[in-house]
């Protein structure tokens, strides 16, 4: 027994250590990573370390050519980014030339630089060598845009282009000049309303008032409009106005029937629905001819 028992102490004591130490068979198993790389943290992955990019089973360092420096994404897309002054160009960084009354941005694309206030590109062109900064001519009634491939101008309020020129809009009397390039460029003043390109004053009937745009009229509320005129509205027994105050409905329990308030009769196995103009029918009976009938037609009642 005394052989037994150190036996099996002794094959104990070597699973310890094994569990301690882990298997070496096992370890020597797991996949190497390689050179430059890391361990993804979910997994079996790997990814490459940052100015490197994968190329089979390896990391191979990112070219950056002359002049350029690694995009913030390091690995990923667009891997590296040219320095402020130069752009993108086969591969390469060219030097941006700014030419006179410009400067830089940071774009990688299109010219690389814009023009300053009061000049425009002499053409549309991207990366044109001969592209430059040509003086805006402004002429009167006109201001400075922010467009870099327009005329550079715009004209003032009350006035519009034509050709090279700002021409005066016609504005008519009770009107009023608006910033807008594509309509008439006025509006008609509160309480009047257009016709054939004149403001014509709105006639507002008795029991009505200007709308919140003032270009039209509405009727008070507890009337209706009826052509040009605000007639009262008539409640009949059991009814109310409605929110707008132009209508009426009928309280709960009653439909509205041409100019009445009909009490709703409810048939047996129905109840009022829930907005209260009408019925339905109980659960499991379904609507039949006007009746809530059951399984087999029957109607319920006894």
């Amino acid at each position: 027994m005394s052989l037994k028992h150190n036996l099996l102490k002794y094959v104990a004591i070597v699973v310890l250590i094994t569990a301690s130490f882990g298997n070496p068979l096992a370890q020597n198993s797991a996949p190497k990573l390689p050179e430059n790389a890391y361990k993804k943290t979910y997994g079996s992955n790997w990814g490459c370390s940052w100015g490197f990019q994968k190329n089979g089973n390896a990391c191979a360092a990112i070219q950056v050519p002359e002049n350029a420096h690694l995009s913030s994404n390091g690995s990923y897309g667009l891997h590296w980014k040219c320095d402020r002054g130069f752009s993108k160009n086969n591969g390469a960084c060219q030097a941006v030339i700014v030419p006179a009354n410009a400067y830089l941005v940071d774009a990688q694309y299109n010219l690389g630089w814009e023009c300053e206030r009061g000049y425009r590109p002499n053409k549309n062109g991207f990366r044109a060598e001969s592209t430059q900064c040509i003086k805006i001519d402004l002429p009167e009634h006109a201001v400075l845009n922010d467009s870099s491939y327009s005329s550079g101008w715009e004209c003032v309020q009350g006035y519009r282009a034509d050709g090279n020129s700002c021409r005066a809009i016609v504005i008519p009397v009770n009107a009023y000049a608006t910033a807008s390039h594509y309509d008439n460029g006025w509006e008609c003043k509160r309480g009047y309303q257009e016709k054939n390109s004149a403001c014509i004053a709105l006639i507002i009937p008795e029991n009505a008032y200007l709308d919140r745009r003032g270009e039209n009229w509405e009727c008070e509320r507890g009337y209706r409009k009826v052509d040009d005129s605000c007639i009262k509205i008539t409640l009949p027994e059991n009814a109310y106005l409605k929110d707008e105050g132009n209508d009426w409905r009928c309280i709960r329990g009653y439909e509205k029937k041409g100019e009445l308030c009909s009490l709703i009769v409810i048939p047996a196995n129905a109840h009022l629905n829930s907005a209260g103009d009408g019925w339905r029918c109980n659960e499991p009976f379904r609507e039949n001819r006007g009746l809530c009938k059951g399984i087999g037609g029957q109607s319920g009642e006894s």
